[in-house]
């Protein structure tokens, strides 16, 4: 058996893994023989940061916190995809410069995302890699 657990390959997978350790070369094929609950068959997990997403007309920008905007004359903010350390940033501004009070953070992208190493990704479909995963089960 592989480093992976990889024991058992289709016979059509068998000649594309890698001899060093036992694990398939191709995307295509991990997604293939995955079995887990939530990144299973033909999933993957897609990048859902953006830096150059930034619109360049908002009058302040964030690092980290792409497109980070005020409502003016509400204490109501929005951003586009963040990563952690923009996270911080804007409860750090949003918090600190009103004195301190709570931060509400409402999450309106109707999926889940997860964070790995103080980055966002969304699960996907293989063949569909820009589809949120929602919009067919829904």
């Amino acid at each position: 058996m592989g480093a992976l657990g990889y024991a058992s390959l289709k016979p059509s997978l068998a000649k594309s893994v890698d001899t060093v350790d036992s694990r398939p070369s191709e995307m295509g094929q991990v997604a293939a023989l995955r079995n887990g609950e939530v990144l299973g068959p033909q999933t993957v997990l897609k990048s859902d940061h953006c830096p150059d997403c930034q619109h360049p007309g908002l009058p302040e920008i964030l690092e980290g916190a792409p497109n980070f905007r005020e409502i003016p004359g509400f204490p109501v903010y929005g951003v586009a995809n963040p990563i952690v350390s923009g996270i911080r940033s804007v409860i750090q501004r949003v918090g600190s410069s009103k004195g301190g009070r709570p931060v509400f953070w409402h999450n309106m992208r109707e999926e889940p995302v997860i964070y790995i190493n103080g980055k966002p990704f969304v699960l996907r479909e293989v063949e569909r890699p820009y589809k949120n995963m929602l919009e067919y089960t829904v």
